[in-house]
């Protein structure tokens, strides 16, 4: 999997042939690193401006997709104007664009009871969180004890298992977190592709995300003849056919992408 600076003048010209570029990024890990408590990723100010100035040429639609709610990452990034897409595409908010995934929406009760369980039942495990997103929860364990994920793991099957049995949630794992969310044929794949019809003067989708939950995105994009890029270390099996090592070299490709 090549680096994609490393090989930038041969991408890049994908970039400049597209009409309209619809450019879209994880947040977590991908724009911002990876850090304990989920409240202080904060998105470095270069970033946020190269994004901005970004957003205000006519060549790109510029949307982040995250597992974050969709209130949380819209205030996190705080750029007016992007495209946002919160809980893994199941609410969206964008130039011309509100929505909410229906099913998902009516199935909100029964994540709210799992969560109700999880407080409980996770309650003495020190450095574990569980967060109320709204359509979905997660279940952080990154300031846990070396050794909680199996206890973790428990109290999620406890709380959601009968849900799930039902077909009214579904439980996925990414990087120290669990998440439980509404059992609908949704994820970021199917966000994207909506985003591109949406916004079907961009002829280019190209996706930036790190986690597993970003390698439906990847599909979509590559399925697409778009450019999906994992940011992490390398031999990393992911779907995404470019690579750059971290945060801080997307945004270097953002700056890279401002000189098109």
């Amino acid at each position: 999997m090549p680096h994609l600076l490393n090989v930038w003048p041969s991408a890049s010209q994908y970039l400049r042939d597209a009409h309209r570029v619809l450019l879209l990024f994880d947040y977590d890990g991908t724009l911002t690193p990876i850090v304990d408590r989920p409240s202080l990723a904060l998105l470095p100010s270069e970033t946020k401006d190269l994004l901005l100035r970004l957003s205000r040429q006519e060549k790109f639609f510029v949307g982040v997709i995250s597992g974050r709610s969709l209130k949380d990452v819209t205030a996190m990034v705080g750029i007016d104007g992007l495209i946002y897409a919160g809980n893994h595409g199941l609410e969206i908010r964008g130039p011309g664009m509100d929505f909410i995934h229906p099913e998902a929406s009516r199935l909100e009760g029964s994540v709210s009871q799992v969560y109700s369980h999880l407080q409980r039942g996770l309650a003495h495990l020190p450095g574990v969180s569980v967060e109320n997103k709204g359509l979905s929860l997660s279940v952080h364990y990154r300031l846990a004890p070396d050794g909680a994920a199996p206890e973790v793991e428990a109290a999620v099957a406890a709380a959601a298992g009968p849900l799930e049995e039902s077909g009214q949630v579904k439980v996925t794992r990414g990087k120290k977190v669990v998440e439980v969310r509404p059992a609908v044929p949704w994820h970021k794949g199917k966000a994207i592709s909506k985003l591109q019809a949406t916004y079907s003067q961009a002829s280019l989708p190209v996706f930036f995300g790190d986690d597993i939950t970003d390698e439906d995105g990847f599909a979509a994009v590559q399925d697409s003849g778009g450019l999906a890029v994992f940011v992490g270390p390398e031999r990393t099996p992911t779907r995404a056919l470019y690579r750059v090592d971290s945060p801080r070299e997307v945004a270097e490709t953002l700056r890279l992408m401002e000189q098109l």
